[in-house]
């Protein structure tokens, strides 16, 4: 026995193994081919090996405090992956009825869908996407063949109308979103998601039975963090609505800007839609006219014609101007002021905002000394915040003013700026000549200049002048309890192609910087057509402002800097509305 097993070669033991093996296949294959077939007859139609997305979300949009803006929102989505076996008998029939009925769709006319689509294995209708949970759970009790459902992200904006016409809305197109306006549009390749790939076994009922390899990785969009308070925007925003409802406007903006750093705080643009229902959305509605848009600024631009004067050193605060009756005709054209102010000093002519006086100020010195400070400030020069169709205004070169353009660069006409420029050119008046640029993304570095020009000029029209507008001038109920005000009233016709300026209908605005002792806050407004008797930016104006500063400077926490009026109001509060007459427990023991 011992000498049969040495005689046996090793390469008999190798073909007895593989013998071996293939009698066990054969007998294997013979078992599933006759003895098991109807177990695994039906296992090749209803497993199928597919390639599957692997979706993932959109970037967030979230505000200075990361308090959010936009997001995708994980949702479920209705798939009809078999049309034919909802149309197959009565009782399916009956089943789609009340399917319709809880997606509130018309019957036959989905039914017309299902027919012309009756060989397709995908088919997704508006009314069954972005399902809530108790949607879902109504719809698998009818116990439906030939549906399931599908993950989808839905783009979210928790502050609606608010913040709508600055962070945009998204668009769809052959099922890739990409943003339509707004940031979302501007930012879309940094918000963009991309969708991986892996390929699955799925059964009958679309369900994943086995995942074989992913392909590609998803990558979630980047988030983005702006400079927007949310806070800041819904006071702006209220407001603004509050006030363009009140006064019959067409629109109005809001802008406002924080002048130790450049930070945008908030953008507010009425009339606005909810991004969360494309039926509420207009183009006029969606239109962000405080960075698109410029307008002519009148006579907030006043500040920034003496400033120029004092720099050329040809004009001083003291210096008088004879306006006369308030009604001159200069270079055959008249000119009015809207009370008889008689005799004016430069920095009067501001506080009173006249007219003829200004033009007479311009006429002391060069038109290119005024030009070079405009243009310093920003205006006619794009921002370059990074938001579709910002404008760049309007300033043409000082060499191309005719006389009678002369005239109408003193009084803040034949040349354009939008809300966000003149916020920023306020905010060279606040930091004293320094040139801080606006930034609405948090993370971007702002430029500032490192030598200020205009010092003293500047210097002189921040806390002489701004603050007399407010206390002795046209900017009275801009004034704010307990707190330095400066600021210039803006009163402009409207301009209306080959017609000329409209004298019926106004642009009524405000700019105005707050504290000014230490500068934290500069505040545009702008009233488009209030339908009002009164349409002066005193009246409608800036009243928004008193009302927006208000709440915005204790809202972030910025002292009084008036704190004896602050503390005497307080005083007078509390002796109005606190006084006890009679003690109730006279004494404690």
């Amino acid at each position: 026995m011992i000498n049969f097993i040495k005689k046996i070669r090793r390469i008999d033991i190798i073909a007895f193994f593989v013998v071996l093996v293939i009698s066990i296949i054969l007998l294997r294959s013979f078992n599933l081919q006759y003895t098991e077939y109807e177990r695994y007859a039906g296992f090749k139609e209803k497993i199928e090996i597919k390639h599957y997305p692997i979706k993932t979300s959109r970037g967030s949009i979230v505000d200075r405090n990361n308090n959010v803006l936009a997001e995708s929102i994980q949702m479920h989505s209705l798939i009809i992956s078999d049309t034919s076996s909802l149309l197959k008998d009565s009782k399916a029939s009956e089943k789609v009825k009340k399917l319709c009925v809880i997606l509130d769709m018309n019957f036959e006319a989905f039914l017309k869908k299902l027919k012309k689509r009756r060989n397709t294995k995908y088919t997704r209708f508006k009314e069954g996407r972005y399902l809530s949970s108790k949607t879902i759970e109504k719809i698998l009790e009818l116990d439906l063949d030939g549906i399931y459902f599908e993950k989808e992200f839905q783009r979210y904006y928790p502050e609606g109308e608010v913040t709508a016409s600055l962070i945009g809305m998204l668009k769809e197109d052959k099922n890739v979103m990409f943003g339509q306006m707004g940031l979302e549009k501007s930012f879309n390749k940094m918000l963009k998601e991309e969708h991986g790939e892996k390929i699955v076994m799925i059964d009958k009922d679309r369900k994943i039975v086995n995942q074989l390899r992913v392909v590609n990785t998803p990558k979630e969009g980047k988030k983005l963090t702006l400079t927007i308070d949310t806070r800041l925007q819904y006071v702006a925003y209220r407001e603004l609505k509050k006030q363009a409802i009140k006064v019959n406007a067409k629109s109005g903006s809001v802008v406002i800007l924080d002048t130790t750093n450049g930070d945008i705080l908030a953008v507010a643009n009425y009339p606005s839609y909810d991004p969360n229902n494309r039926r509420t959305y207009t183009p006029a509605r969606a239109r962000n006219r405080a960075i698109i848009d410029s307008l002519e600024p009148a006579s907030t631009i006043k500040p920034f014609l003496l400033a120029a004067a004092l720099h050329s050193k040809k004009v001083k605060l003291k210096y008088e101007y004879n306006t006369g009756s308030g009604r001159r005709e200069i270079n055959g054209k008249e000119y009015t002021d809207t009370t008889n102010n008689g005799i004016l000093t430069a920095q009067e002519i501001v506080v009173k905002s006249s007219n003829i006086g200004s033009i007479m100020m311009l006429e002391k010195f060069d038109n290119k000394i005024y030009y070079d400070l405009l243009e310093y400030v920003g205006i006619g020069e794009i921002i370059g915040i990074n938001f579709p169709s910002e404008t760049e205004g309007q300033l043409e070169h000082y060499s191309d003013w005719k006389k009678l353009g002369q005239n109408s660069h003193a009084i803040g006409y034949a040349f354009k700026t939008s809300p966000l420029q003149l916020a920023k050119a306020y905010s060279v008046i606040a930091n004293e000549g320094f040139v801080i640029n606006p930034r609405i993304e948090k993370d971007k570095i702002t430029y500032k200049n490192k030598q200020p020009k205009y010092k003293n000029s500047f210097s002189k029209i921040k806390n002489i002048v701004l603050q007399k507008v407010i206390e002795d001038g046209t900017g009275k109920k801009a004034k704010i309890d307990g707190y330095t005000v400066g600021g210039k009233t803006g009163t402009g016709r409207l301009h209306i192609k080959k017609e000329g300026y409209d004298s019926k209908n106004h642009i009524s605005l405000f700019a105005g910087i707050v504290p000014l002792s230490l500068p934290k806050l500069v505040i545009i407004v702008v009233i488009d057509q209030p339908q009002t008797k009164t349409h002066g930016g005193s009246d409608i104006a800036a009243p928004v402002f008193n009302k927006i500063a208000t709440d915005s400077l204790r809202i972030l926490n910025v002292s009084p800097d008036k704190i004896s009026d602050y503390q005497t109001n307080v005083l007078n509060n509390i002796k109005n509305n606190y006084t006890l007459k009679t003690l109730e427990v006279p004494y404690v023991f």
